[in-house]
């Protein structure tokens, strides 16, 4: 009897993740952000008059280890859509800056992990408007009973993604975008 090569990769991975598992000392698990309690906003300022926008539809993940308790990966998508400036007319506007329909989504990948106390370094690659740059910044973590709370905030250019600076009547906004964020995860 012959198997199709797929099914044999298939597996002797599942074999390797078994024996793995089995074997690791140090148990990480995946955990997904509380979507209900979870946020970022954006903030933006134009000589009339300062807004921001908030999304409540953060997916954002963790790789967390369970024996040490430290954060060892961390991954964050939103989408552009989902933010809400209190503005229908505004949040078009952004979307259509943004080009949301061919770049739907932001994300955050981290490439490493920092802490020190209740505070982590991290340093990834942000993608957003099809442009991946590497961002640092830190993140304060404080835990409430089994929930760990990471809030943070860091600034983005505008330009530096190739996105055209939003106008109104002839005048446009900063480059300068800033981002706060409140992820919880339910260890």
């Amino acid at each position: 009897m012959t198997f199709p090569k797929q099914f044999l990769l298939l597996i002797i991975l599942g074999i390797t993740n078994l024996l793995h598992s089995q074997n690791s000392t140090v148990p990480s698990v995946k955990i997904l952000a509380d979507v209900k309690k979870s946020f970022v906003t954006y903030s933006m300022t134009h000589p009339m008059h300062d807004w921001d926008g908030t999304s409540k539809e953060v997916k954002a993940i963790i790789l967390y280890n369970k024996s040490n308790q430290t954060i060892e990966n961390v991954a964050v998508s939103i989408k552009i859509s989902s933010f809400d400036s209190q503005n229908a007319n505004r949040d078009s506007h952004m979307i259509e800056v943004l080009e949301a329909i061919r770049y739907p989504n932001v994300t955050f990948t981290s490439t490493s992990l920092k802490p020190e106390g209740n505070k982590i370094t991290i340093l990834g690659n942000l993608t957003f408007h099809g442009i991946s740059k590497p961002v640092s910044f830190d993140v304060q973590k404080e835990m409430n009973g089994k929930t760990m709370i990471l809030t943070g905030n860091f600034s983005v250019l505008m330009t530096e993604y190739k996105v055209e600076k939003p106008s109104l009547m002839g005048v446009s906004t900063s480059d300068v975008i800033k981002l706060v964020f409140h992820a919880e995860f339910n260890l």
